[in-house]
This record gives structure tokens, sequence and C-alpha cells, in this order.
């Protein structure tokens, strides 16, 4: 229940932060979109991971009846998906960002190559947000099942992965 409120929190601050419907379309690129979900998906195929992830998704909103190993397994299919999502998301701006400064050289000496830099440099910002909205959707999953974890205290936890 709390999880669902969390999520509906992030919806009306995205939505406010965005502004205007009509400034909805400047963060709506399904080719980012799908450069930054796609390895998640490939991810938890490849790992046979899907069930883990879900479980986990499943625990935010208040089911908790599973043994220790399942919950381990829950966390470790989130934390891969968010890991997986910023490579790919880090990947797909650093990709975007040398298109845009290939693609504006030769127009470069024309007077509105600044505009099309803006315009380009705008879109190749995309799949850093959509990478920093996936972690943020999935923060709280992955702290609950950390949390819920017998024997282990979260400081302690968060030491011993620094080591």
């Amino acid at each position: 229940m709390y999880y669902l409120v969390y999520l509906l929190g992030v919806v009306y601050f995205l939505a406010n932060g965005i502004g205007s419907a009509q400034r909805y379309l400047n963060f709506a690129d399904h080719i980012s979109l799908a450069f930054v979900l796609g390895p998640c998906v490939l991810v938890l195929f490849c790992t046979g991971s899907f069930r883990a992830f879900g479980r986990g998704v499943a625990h935010a909103f208040g089911k908790r009846a599973d043994p220790v190993f399942r919950l381990e397994e829950s966390l470790h299919a989130v934390r891969m998906v968010m890991e997986t999502a910023a490579v790919s998301g880090g990947l797909a701006f650093l990709i975007s960002t040398v298109n845009v400064f290939r693609g504006l050289a030769p127009s470069w000496a024309e007077a509105d190559g600044m505009v099309w830099l803006l315009l380009d440099l705008s879109v190749a910002l995309l799949p850093l947000f959509y990478l920093l909205v996936v972690c943020m959707v999935l923060l709280p999953p992955y702290y609950m099942l950390k949390k819920r974890l017998p024997g282990r205290n979260m400081v302690r936890a968060e030491q011993e992965e620094l080591r």
C-alpha cells in the first residue's frame, strides 16, 4: 500500500516538474526508452530472473510469505535491473552525445547550428532521465527486500558492500 502511494507521488512530482501537457512530448522518446528497458528485459531473460523480479516488486505491495533464499533471489534481481538500467542508460547517453556532435559538424557554420545542438542534446539526455526514473521506482522494493532479510542490519550490509 505504501509503495502505491510512493508511485503516485513520483508520478505527481514528475508531472509537476515537467509542467504543461505540451512539454510531455519533450520527454517521450521510444528509442531511448527501449535502449534503457530493453537490456533490463534481456538480462532478466538470460538469467532466468523474471519470477524473482516479479516477487521483488510484489513484496513492495505487501506480499511477505517467502523463504529467505527467495528474498535474496528477489533482492538480487531488483538490483540487477537497476544496475542494468544505469549501464544501458549511460551508454545510450554517450552514443547519443557522440552522434549529436558528429551530425552537427557539417552544419555548424549555419546560423541555426546552435538551435540544432540544443534540440539534439535534449534528446540525448532522455536516456539519463529514463534510467533515473527506473532506479527511483525500484529503490523502495530493493530496500524493502533488504530490510526483510533476517539477521541483516542495513547499515552493516552497506558497509560489507563497500569492502
